[in-house]
């Protein structure tokens, strides 16, 4: 079978690996990523490691990779009717089974579009940017401003703070983590944060961002990019919509990772990616009779000398 995969992340190079086992397919995995296969979990804590630590952040070169891995190519479109992906020059590439694997950008909020400056941490890119960014601020003590109290805003905040630099942070909420601790567990990491001479602003309109900052990291969260599958004709809303069976309203398109909304829910996390992957190459393989299930799964909270404790409930 002539299977395609577009994006190079957990989810693409899971299933890739996976399809692979069998000697049955043929695979091309396409990627605008030029770096090699790394974990991007790994980017918020990727600020305060030495040069040859922050280097094993790439897990594996593409030539490691038991696939077909065209890097550097960004897909131009999807031509549904003669089973083709268009890459650069016009070039076709044929197809038997499309596997989306796109996954997401940055989201960036509306009062800070037109704002210059700012930085993400997204990608191993913006990582090797900011790193950078640190290398010229070498001397004095760095100023960062992160916007954003949610999961990734708060793990930047750490590791920022665990090198030895200043930060605040910019939160439109009320509390820290709003969506994964209860509001004991956030109060006890705002107090964690205060020992380590973090700084928190609740309830912060973007529109007036205080200066001066030596950086400003947006961490606001993600975006799904759907636009390829969009001008292809297919479904989509805050992401590429799929069924049970992770398949779009295109027999031979699928979807999976944090593009691939779900019953309609997007499951931007390690367990349900890798999950889907796994689950993808054994429904192609004619393996996987029942339809995709998510895993139980709680996010796991990367933030230097903190452990939310458990909420404790009185007896009546």
């Amino acid at each position: 079978m002539k299977i395609a995969i577009v994006g190079s992340g957990l989810a693409g190079v899971t299933l890739a690996e996976a399809l692979a086992k069998s000697a049955r397919h043929d695979i091309t995995l396409m990627t605008a990523e030029t770096r090699g296969y790394y974990s991007r979990p790994r980017l918020s804590h990727g600020l305060a490691l030495s040069d040859d630590a922050a280097a094993k952040i790439v897990l594996k070169s593409y030539d490691a990779l038991p696939v077909r891995v065209l890097a550097g190519t960004q897909v131009k479109r999807i031509d549904r009717e003669r089973q083709q992906v268009v890459l650069p020059g016009e070039k076709p590439l044929d197809y038997e089974v499309l596997v989306l694997a796109t996954g997401s950008a940055a989201r960036i909020p509306p009062p800070l579009l037109a704002r210059e400056g700012f930085f993400t941490l997204n990608s191993l890119d913006d990582l090797i940017v900011l790193r950078q960014r640190r290398t010229e601020l070498a001397g004095r003590r760095p100023r960062w401003a992160v916007i954003g109290g949610g999961l990734i805003g708060c793990e930047v905040a750490s590791d920022l703070a665990k090198a030895g630099d200043a930060v605040t942070v910019f939160h439109r909420e009320g509390r820290l983590l709003e969506l994964q601790l209860t509001e004991r567990q956030s109060q006890a990491l705002h107090r964690h944060f205060a020992a380590l001479g973090i700084e928190v602003r609740y309830n912060q309109d973007l529109k007036d961002l205080p200066a001066p900052f030596d950086g400003v990291i947006v961490s606001t969260g993600f975006a799904p990019r759907v636009a390829l599958a969009k001008e292809a004709g297919l479904a989509t809303a805050r992401g590429i919509v799929v069924n049970e069976y992770l398949r779009t309203g295109d027999p031979a398109i699928y979807a999976v990772g944090d593009v691939a909304e779900v019953g309609p829910r997007l499951y931007a996390f390690v367990s349900p990616i890798r999950s889907q992957a796994l689950w993808l190459a054994e429904h192609l393989e004619g393996r996987a009779g029942a339809a995709w299930v998510p895993p139980a799964f709680k996010p796991v909270i990367k933030i230097h000398g903190f452990k939310p404790q458990p909420e404790v409930s009185c007896p009546a």
